[in-house]
């Protein structure tokens, strides 16, 4: 098996990737139903890894429509091997059709394509060559789908509920070389009536994506003089007049919240300069606590050696039917409990009344468990480099599981893409990628 040459083995194997990075998996309120409760998009997806699991003679499972699994070998022990196949939506500014699956030179272009269809479906592939292989498995090997990690993660908390615990699990959900542990996860909520200068406010899109775009239209204000803050502080910004009233179009750039660094919130701006055109209180509070995406306009700012600094953003704020709405964004490390910052959240906006409808606490696990020595030794092997352990401040299916670590795609240096326009991955890396997998999972199986 050594002869392998992996990247034939993919691109021999790509039409099906690209078929499922095709499906436009996002939540759908809309096409709810019982038979699927995340729309029929992520339901679509899910069937289709359904097939191809079937296909190769998986011992295949369901689980409420949410999820499912495909099992081989034998054992007192099990393993999981846990993906998504939901993504995130799509903002405008694409230079590629994001559910086109094409490729354009040594890149496979699409929603997904890092975030995370591409690791699903090598997992699946490793698996395969194993299976192929003929040899022993003395244990169970599992991999596990869910349609609505997303959001809530309610598909594989359903699966976690109707299974015994596995021995160990990975999610190949993230960075090379090894994610140990996660920051906590939260989500507030954010409600106020109001009646004052703005009469329409549309601020982003999902909760944990640093807004792209945001957009307000305002009683009738000076508009040079808007423009003239907008030039003073570089902001990038459409002013126009509109029937005796003002629309600001504010531009920034998407990334994933949990890495506010590769991008920049456009609601900060927009609320930076409805402050200090409007200067109502709810506005200079919201821009107040939000100018610093680490928390320290709410007095939430905390950093630890094990973990890092936490990470604040303000994902939606829309005004509806006269009521200001938003949800923010909250990646936080150990040292500090969910409820304590709520209490701080609550004083710094002291006009909204603020919700906590989501929390996920930090996780954790020791660098020199047996399982996760067994990854770093096939990283090394492949790479020919030290497989270093870090924290994230993203959120995986590591969360449902405990004794569970983030495993690729991503190696160091490549641009990370997760949740931005144009996402990508390079076909070269995947071939590596799913070298590892590949080792990865036969070293697990003689832990």
């Amino acid at each position: 098996m050594d002869s392998l040459n992996y990247y034939e083995y993919l691109i021999q194997h790509l039409s099906d990737l690209q078929e499922l990075i095709r499906i436009p998996s996002v939540y759908d309120a809309e096409s709810v139903s019982e038979t699927a409760p995340f729309g029929i998009f992520s339901l679509r997806a899910l069937k289709k890894m359904e097939s191809l699991l079937l296909r190769e003679g998986y011992d295949v499972r369901e689980y409420g429509h949410k999820a499912v699994s495909g099992s081989f070998g034998k054992g007192s022990e099990r393993i999981d091997i846990a993906s998504h196949l939901d993504v995130v939506s799509v903002s405008s500014g694409w230079k590629k059709d994001p559910f086109s699956g094409e490729v354009d030179g040594e890149y496979l272009y699409g929603r997904g394509a890092q975030d995370m269809k591409t690791s699903a479906y090598l997992v699946y592939l490793a698996c395969n060559l194993i299976r192929e292989s003929g040899r022993d498995v003395n244990r169970e090997i599992r991999l596990v789908y869910g349609s609505d990690e997303e959001r809530t993660m309610e598909d594989m908390k359903y699966y976690y509920s109707c299974v015994t615990p596995p021995a160990f699990a990975f999610t190949p959900d993230g960075d090379f070389p090894l994610c140990i542990g996660e920051k906590g996860a939260l989500m507030w909520t954010l409600d106020k009536k109001y009646t004052g200068r703005v009469l329409e406010l549309q601020c982003g899109t999902q909760c944990n994506i640093v807004p792209d775009r945001a957009e307000a239209l305002l009683e009738r204000i000076d508009a040079e003089q808007i423009r003239q803050t907008v030039k003073a502080e570089g902001m990038d910004a459409e002013v126009r007049e509109e029937n005796g009233q003002i629309r600001l179009i504010v531009h920034g750039k998407s990334t994933h919240a949990s890495r506010p660094s590769g991008g920049h919130s456009a609601t900060s701006d927009l609320l930076k300069l409805i402050a200090a055109l409007c200067g109502e209180e709810e506005f200079v509070s919201l821009s107040r606590a939000f100018a610093d995406p680490y928390g320290s306009g709410a007095n939430c700012a905390i950093t630890t050696e094990e973990m890092g600094e936490l990470t604040l953003n303000l994902g939606v704020l829309n005004l509806e039917n006269g009521v200001l709405r938003g949800q923010i964004d909250c990646r936080y490390p150990l040292g500090i409990t969910s409820s304590e910052l709520t209490e701080r959240m609550r004083k710094a906006l002291p006009h909204f009344e603020v919700k906590l409808p989501y929390d996920d606490p930090p996780t954790w696990n020791a660098p020199d468990d047996p399982y996760i020595k067994a990854l770093a030794e096939a990283y090394e092997e492949v790479r020919g480099e030290e497989a270093t352990m870090f924290v994230s401040g993203g959120v995986s299916y590591s969360k449902v599981f405990g004794h569970c670590v983030s495993f690729g795609p991503v190696f160091p240096k490549e641009e990370r893409l997760f949740h931005e326009k144009d996402e990508r991955i390079s076909l070269k890396s995947a071939a590596q990628a799913l070298e590892i997998y590949h080792k990865a999972i036969l070293k697990l199986l003689e832990v």
